[in-house]
């Protein structure tokens, strides 16, 4: 969500996301690299002081990076770099320059 504040001086922007499932027990945090990453963000287990709270500070940290995304996107977007970038880059072996218009 993105919402002016302090008067039109400042932008807040927030992302929400009230279906995300994270897991820092069981399952595949066995694996070696998602135990790795786990440790590295020093959630991995379960936190027998406060039950819950690594999961939750895994689902902060995914929030974070979604939100770091979506202020990218909408950066290249609002400069005119999105468009561009996608043509410029595009992987398809089509030729797109005379594609119709949606």
């Amino acid at each position: 969500m993105l919402e002016a504040v302090n008067g039109g001086r400042d932008l807040h922007i927030s992302v929400t996301m009230p279906s995300i499932e994270v897991g820092t027990v069981g399952g595949g945090t066995q694996l070696a690299s998602q135990s790795a990453c786990l440790d590295l963000l020093g959630v991995k287990g379960a936190n027998r002081e406060s039950p819950g709270s690594n999961a939750r500070l895994l689902a902060t940290v995914v929030a974070g990076a979604v939100l770091a995304g979506e202020l990218s996107l909408i950066s290249a977007q609002a400069a005119g770099h999105l468009v561009q970038s996608h043509m410029k880059y595009n992987r398809s072996r089509k030729d797109m320059s005379n594609a119709a218009a949606c």
